[in-house]
């Protein structure tokens, strides 16, 4: 890692701690929005120092266990994460919930790793708080408040992704390979993609989620709004997402 993008993450990890540190939902949306541009630019900035030689950022892969309470929709989350992220997630049942692995690029694993271990948090207490028009917290309406959070934050990433991906890049960047943006991350999910299909040459299609609450989905949209976005290889369940009942 270059001194650029070990600040470029430091300052990442700081803007995340002060959108989790306040109570005032219009910081917090404003540290996030920042924290969220700045991490997709770090993962430009990476793709383009590892492209022309300078950082070693090889395809490798790291595992989350998610409990059984509402592992779906959590694991969901993570997977949504992965994907926004130019990584490939594959998952199992277990006994005690979901093992996630997920495979990608070392910096880009790095920045899942952080989203996971804030958004898992933010959207259990969001869950376990949300309440309907009539005051209730059914199961169904907890279910449609999550897809509709982690749905609103994937859309949010692919929005500061895209972003990153049209800034210019300063010349005596792109001058070391000649390769546009768009080239450099082509080649990386590519890379990724081959290296899924050869650990999971066979994979089954996963279910399609189904609404069966729409205002916890437009309640949890509007969560998925406000979310910050924050700050071993195999992380526990229970450290990484914190507890709904």
């Amino acid at each position: 890692m270059t001194d650029v993008s070990d600040k470029m993450l430091k300052r990442i990890q700081n803007l995340l701690a002060k959108a989790q540190g306040t109570d005032n939902e219009h910081e917090a949306d404003t540290f996030m929005t920042a924290a969220l541009a700045l991490m997709a630019k770090y993962g430009v900035e990476m793709a383009h120092l590892a492209d022309s030689g300078q950082v070693a950022d090889e395809v490798t892969t790291f595992e989350v266990l998610i409990g059984t309470s509402y592992g779906v929709d959590r694991r969901a989350l993570l997977v949504n994460i992965a994907r926004a992220k130019r990584c490939r997630p594959v998952y199992r049942q277990m006994p005690n919930g979901y093992l996630v692995t997920i495979v990608g690029h070392a910096s880009d694993l790095e920045q899942v790793k952080l989203l996971n271990a804030s958004l898992q948090l933010q959207m259990g207490k969001g869950a376990r708080t949300a309440r309907d028009d009539s005051g209730k917290s059914s199961t169904a309406f907890k279910k449609g408040w999550m897809l509709g959070f982690y749905t609103r934050v994937y859309e949010r990433m692919l929005d500061a992704e895209r972003a990153a991906t049209r800034e210019p890049r300063p010349a005596d960047t792109t001058a070391t390979t000649g390769r546009s943006t768009e080239l450099v991350l082509a080649s990386r999910e590519q890379a990724v993609q081959a290296a899924f299909e050869k650990r999971y040459p066979k994979l089954g299609k996963a279910p399609k989620r189904t609404l069966t609450n729409a205002s916890g989905y437009v309640a949890g949209r509007a969560a998925g709004d406000q979310a910050d976005i924050g700050g071993s290889n195999r992380v526990s369940g229970a450290a990484a997402q914190g507890s709904l009942r």
